[in-house]
């Protein structure tokens, strides 16, 4: 009996048993899914970089210096809500991946039901403690604005901005979902239409001669528009069956959706903390003055991480549903496939950048910015190393093993934001990138070098039980 174990799950990795014809067939619909999902991401993005090209020059000279430098404030303080779901979302789509991949439909709408229903609370607390503050704080103190349209028009604009970020947290549930189902593609479309409505709406607002809470209300409003349009299309004429409801919600759900999503809240928080506060860094160490020279060639190269991110981020569910599968072999196979991808665009593209990366700059921005080369050249070795340690996260995130992240990412984090305060006092801006990378490497590098072999081999003994004995797994 133990043989015919051991002789079925290793023709099963080879896709020879007698399950593989279904197993291919799976694996197939995963790769075609996972491609189409990361093909419309790119497109998405596309467009959402078009519209941001086309809207920000427009509202410049629209709204003048002071009223659009408040736009960007109001934009730059809900950007660092982003994590006001509590990593919730994310809990979702863990749980939505994972049940799909056992066929657990009762658990999928558990899963949704419960999810919907935490995010519905998070917004309303929100809602209610935005309610009962707001009257009482001077917004036109709090972004310093000076003229008499700017201070009668912040408060407006910000409950605006607020009301359509609170909105859309439950509403995201229905991206989540098919984030989980493999379904990215759907949220993608609608996103387009999102910036695509958005840059009708800004461009309607100038020609109308409207003031800034209307323009906020039509780009911050059409994201929310589409992903509610997205939610009542999918779930009341696509997948009524997936209908949040009440009778769904799941006690034991909601607390494996909490404990997923506290342990990735807490991972998106020290990674946020480590990587975005390279211009802050700068600014209290060398001076404002000297942020843009850092800043915009960082904004650069930061391109290619976005892009990468889109193009590996449907992983994450694919991985999640192969593991609930025990389809180990693919795992094992697209996290290898994946990782020689990535390096060779990261480092093609980082080095294209790196050689015209002055060009580009003067184009862009004019003169008025000189980076130097070895700040550059630590921008293009940084974003190369970053690619490839987003790519094995995508692993990490499907597989649920967060604690080891968040343990090696919080040790990360200290030791990079002191390095970077200590070596950029030293050495200038230049001393940024390096820092980063001279503390990512022997910290998080070598120990995810460590680790991530031996969890794939650990989730290989999942799905071949008989290989519990060996003396390679016992020594887990």
């Amino acid at each position: 009996m133990d043989l015919k174990s051991t002789i079925l799950g290793e023709l099963r990795d080879l896709g020879l048993s007698p399950q593989a014809k279904g197993t291919g067939k799976r694996r197939e619909e995963r790769n075609r899914r996972a491609a189409l999902t990361s093909g419309t991401a790119v497109v998405a993005r596309g467009v959402q970089i078009a519209t941001s090209l086309i809207t920000i020059p427009l509202t410049v000279h629209y709204l003048g210096n002071e009223r659009f430098g408040l736009w960007m404030a109001i934009s730059s303080i809900l950007a660092m809500a982003n994590f006001a779901d509590f990593g919730i979302g994310n809990g979702v789509l863990n749980t939505v991946a994972e049940a799909s991949g056992k066929d657990d439909f009762d658990r999928i709408r558990a899963a949704i039901s419960s999810g919907f229903a935490i995010l519905s609370l998070i917004a309303l607390l929100l809602f209610v403690l935005l309610a009962s503050s707001f009257g009482w704080i001077s917004w036109a103190s709090v972004f310093r604005v000076t003229s008499p349209q700017a201070r009668v028009e912040a408060a407006p604009a910000l409950l605006i901005f607020a009301c359509c970020f609170i909105l859309n947290i439950p509403l995201d549930i229905v991206q989540r979902t098919q984030l989980g189902l493999q379904q990215g593609f759907r949220t993608n479309f609608w996103q387009i239409c999102g910036s695509l409505l958005g840059l009708a709406g800004v461009i309607s607002a100038v020609l109308l001669h409207a003031g800034l809470p209307v323009l906020v209300a039509a780009l911050a409003g059409a994201p929310v528009v589409a992903t509610a349009l997205n939610w009542f299309h999918f779930f009341l004429i696509s997948r009524p069956d997936l209908l949040p409801r009440y009778q769904f919600v799941s006690k034991d759900v909601i607390s494996s959706i909490a404990n997923f999503g506290t342990l990735f809240f807490v991972l998106q928080l020290v990674v946020a903390v480590s990587f975005s506060a390279d211009s802050f860094i700068v600014a209290r160490t060398l001076g404002s003055a000297t942020v843009p020279d850092y800043a915009i060639p960082q904004r650069m190269f930061s391109l290619i991480s976005v892009l990468v991110a889109m193009l590996v981020t449907p992983l994450w569910p694919a991985y999640a549903e192969a593991i609930s599968r025990d389809d180990i072999a693919w795992v094992r196979r697209t996290l290898g496939r994946s990782l020689r991808l990535v390096l060779i665009f990261a480092s093609v593209a980082s080095v294209t950048l790196l050689l015209t990366a002055h060009r580009i700059m003067e184009w862009w921005v004019g003169p008025s910015v000189k980076a130097p080369w070895l700040l550059l050249l630590g921008l293009a070795v940084w974003t190369v190393v970053e690619c490839c340690g987003g790519t094995v996260a995508m692993f990490l995130n499907g597989a649920g093993i967060m604690r080891f992240q968040i343990i090696v990412a919080s040790v990360f984090g200290v030791a990079c934001l002191a390095a970077k305060v200590y070596f950029t006092l030293r050495f200038g801006i230049v001393a940024v990138p390096w820092a980063t990378f001279l503390t990512y490497v022997p910290i998080v590098g070598i120990a995810t070098a460590v680790f991530v072999p031996r969890a794939l081999r650990n989730l290989r003994c999942l799905q071949n039980p008989i290989l519990l004995a060996s003396p390679v797994v016992e020594d887990q």
